[in-house]
């Protein structure tokens, strides 16, 4: 039993090891005439949870909070999707990049689509901070 206990215990710790938590954020650009505002960085942060090449998260969308996923393709390459967590009906999918700017923050320019809709998709700048 106490080898049983010993392997369960560090199967969790290598397991937690090898992940890692992320705090991301989308910069929103200001309207014509508006200065930029911490608001421009905030509105959108949200917290993510990395094991291996996957990554789950929550960010705030406006009011409400949104549920995000992402798979790295290589180092630097990603494809991600975004849905809310009220309605499966506003599925977002896009493909990023990730940029390393200095240790562990990373800038992310990425294009998201919404899927059902005929509307083309927006391009999007983003901010990472994994700890």
């Amino acid at each position: 039993m106490k080898k049983t206990l010993f392997t369960i215990g560090v199967a969790l710790l290598s397991l937690s090891a090898s992940a890692q938590y992320m705090i991301t954020t989308t910069l929103n650009t200001p309207e014509e005439g508006e200065s930029w505002e911490t608001s421009h960085v905030t509105d959108n942060m949200g917290v993510a949870y990395t094991h291996n090449n996957i990554t789950v998260g929550i960010v705030k969308n406006g009011d409400d909070y949104d549920m995000i996923g992402r798979y790295g393709m290589n180092n630097n390459i990603y494809i991600c999707a975004q849905m809310s967590s009220e309605s499966s009906d506003d599925l977002k999918i896009g493909i990023g990049y990730s940029l390393q700017l200095w240790k562990d923050l990373y800038i992310e320019p990425y294009y998201m689509k919404e899927l059902d809709s005929e509307e083309e998709g927006s391009i999007k700048v983003g901010l990472s901070y994994k700890l």
